[in-house]
């Protein structure tokens, strides 16, 4: 009992996000069409930490449990602070690379197509602001978290996390979700050395889901970009992610979208942590040393994931987030 109860203390950080997707459904293909949106009807943030570190989203703030409130009232001491929490969500892409403010670089993409059969991919940039709900131009989650500890830690992706579909059959649409950890670095006690670390150099991706496509999923892999792979129990799929900006006019077809045939607008993505719809194992992330340590953390829909097609395009998913100091 007492082994049981000093495991349940060592995890820390608990996150629950529910999204709700309204769309529509039409013909299957790589990303999205005809600029469709996923609502975000609701949004719930649950941070707790354990006795042995403190978390805080300003790094003034030290407390056991953080919630949305916090990181939305962040700029309040952290002036700087470029949270964003938007009530919709559009495809995006990344190869993983890191801009000069220690900040993931994403594109939205559009499937266009200009005539009956041929659809060429469009992206842009987008742009990090500070901004909640239907305020929000913003179409992925990014905020910043800050852990203070006195010790060194290893700090895990619990088995607990996952990434799922909360109706009553699954369109696929959780399978196609990405979770990045960006590690700004490590400060003195300070709030203000904290907050202005930007010192990430890499992104640790986490795929959820890796090994589950719906039968639009599969036929899309196969159809679109070559790859055969089976519902369940599935390999983990290579993809190449957008690195730069895609005009109209550069006519990359979808089916020609990776690094092979257009290596200025691709990378192979390197993912970290991939796990299966049924994970039953905790994912070391990264070291934490004394001090504080700011985290930046991403969510969004990865438009080069063979599920990110239109038959996924609606419903509820909810992303949970759990970390531990425990590697079992």
């Amino acid at each position: 009992m007492k082994k049981k109860e000093d495991k349940k203390r060592r995890r820390f950080l608990l996150l629950p996000l529910f999204f709700s997707f309204i769309l529509f459904v039409t013909t299957s293909y790589a990303w999205f069409s005809s600029n469709r949106v996923v609502s975000v009807d609701s949004l719930d943030v649950h941070v707790q930490a354990d006795g042995g570190l403190e978390v805080s989203t300003d790094a003034v703030n030290w407390k056991q449990v953080v919630t949305v409130q916090d990181i939305m009232n962040a700029r309040q001491n952290y002036g700087s602070s470029v949270n964003q929490v938007p009530a919709s969500l559009y495809p995006v892409s990344t190869g993983g690379t890191i801009d000069g403010n220690g900040r993931l670089e994403l594109f939205r993409g559009d499937a266009t197509n200009f005539d009956s059969t041929d659809f060429i991919l469009v992206t842009q940039k987008s742009e990090e602001t500070e901004s909640f709900g239907e305020d929000s131009e913003g179409i992925f989650i990014a905020f910043d978290l800050f852990f203070r500890t006195t010790n060194n830690k290893e700090l895990y992706l619990s088995n607990n996390s996952e990434v799922t579909y909360l109706g009553e059959e699954s369109v696929g649409i959780e399978n196609a979700t990405r979770v990045a950890f960006l590690d700004e670095g490590t400060a003195t006690d300070s709030s203000g050395a904290a907050q202005s670390l930007r010192g990430a150099t890499d992104a640790i991706i986490w795929e959820p889901n890796y090994d589950t496509h719906t039968e639009s999923g599969v036929l899309n892999a196969r159809n679109v970009y070559g790859i055969t792979t089976s519902q369940t129990g599935g390999a983990l799929l290579p993809y190449d992610g957008v690195t730069s900006e895609i005009g109209s006019g550069d006519g990359v077809l979808i089916q020609n979208a990776n690094s092979t045939n257009y290596p200025n607008y691709f990378r192979r993505v390197n993912v970290d942590i991939s796990t299966p719809r049924n994970n039953g194992t905790n994912q070391k992330i990264l070291d934490l040393e004394p001090s504080i340590t700011k985290i930046r953390i991403y969510m969004w829909l990865e438009g080069q994931d063979v599920d990110c097609e239109d038959n996924a395009s609606y419903g509820d998913i909810s992303f949970r987030l759990e970390f531990t100091t425990n590697p079992a």
